[in-house]
């Protein structure tokens, strides 16, 4: 931050880190109250750090009256800068502890659920092998959820399928591969070997996901009209194992990426579609990440396997 006043050689009194961290949790939360619950500290000790800010810079950062509280226009211009400091300070301590070999890199990554991430497995697995200074978590999880971690700093980035109607304006995207979609019905199809039709799917129980899954949306846009009635033949479940295994075993259909299927070891028992369907699988990620060379060091590793 730019220094305001410089007089008799001392330096004007700055905001410590801590009461930068307290204001942008604030505007995170909305309230003092979860606010400070966030910081694990007092209602009235997280008001005194908001006051003190505000003394500091100068000018009023939040409102508050007896309806609530709310950032002032000042504190909405304060935001971005706080957030930049905060985002400056953790990448350069990332990068020294990375450099001088105190911290192995660590990577907290969220997997679309119906993606199925027995191939991610695959990846860090073999990631490992070149890379065993790493440290790599993955993390089971679904589209809303996904962007509510990156956003809240949980995961560090993400491998999904592109969102077509999120608001994806502070995430960078980088794409891996596109997936194509079968139909696997075992028990269904029997020696057929064309591609079949939305109408012959949904002749017969069709398994979806779950309602507010981004493939139930995906799905239903592809079967159109057909698809209310589809939801209610067949069952929902929440991921590509689950419902390989329940096709397996009964006389239903799921569609499923192909690339899914091939990494099961399974090569029988689906057709393609008469209407393909494709989507494109991505990495995901808050600009300007404090992780971006640990990051850059996976994805590349990634990326450069999926098309081996």
């Amino acid at each position: 931050m730019r220094l305001l006043e410089m007089g008799n050689d001392a330096m004007k009194e700055l905001p410590t880190m801590q009461e930068l961290q307290s204001f942008i949790t604030y505007n995170k939360m909305g309230s003092f109250t979860l606010a400070a619950q966030s910081m694990n500290i007092t209602q009235s000790a997280f008001s005194a750090q908001m006051k003190k800010l505000e003394r500091l810079v100068g000018v009023k950062l939040i409102a508050r009256s007896t309806r609530g509280s709310r950032l002032t226009r000042e504190g909405e211009l304060f935001l971005p800068e706080a957030e930049h400091v905060l985002e400056t300070l953790e990448r350069a301590v990332q990068s020294i502890r990375l450099t001088s070999k105190v911290e192995r890199p660590v990577l907290n990554i969220g997997v679309l659920r119906s993606f199925g991430d027995v191939r991610v497995n695959g990846y860090v697995a073999h990631f490992y092998k070149n890379h065993p200074e790493f440290s790599v978590s993955i993390f089971d999880m679904e589209e809303e959820e996904v962007l509510l971690d990156l956003r809240e700093n949980r995961i560090d980035m993400s491998i999904l399928y592109l969102p077509n109607n999120k608001d994806m304006s502070m995430y960078e995207s980088i794409g891996i591969r596109e997936d194509s979609f079968v139909y696997y019905a075992p028990k269904l199809i029997g020696d057929s070997k064309e591609p079949i039709s939305v109408e012959a799917m949904l002749a017969n129980p069709l398994v979806m996901y779950p309602p507010k899954y981004f493939m139930n949306r995906t799905l239903k846009s592809y079967l159109g009209e057909g698809s209310q009635n589809a939801a209610f033949q067949g069952s929902r479940l929440s991921n590509p194992y689950t419902m390989v295994d329940y096709c397996n075993k009964n006389e239903a259909g799921c569609v499923v990426a192909k690339p899914f299927l091939e990494s099961m070891e399974v090569n029988h028992g689906y057709l393609e579609l008469e209407k393909p369907l494709r989507l494109q699988v991505c990495f995901a990620f808050k600009k300007n990440s404090t992780k971006w060379e640990t990051m850059q060091t996976f994805m590349d590793y990634v990326v450069q396997e999926a098309h081996y």
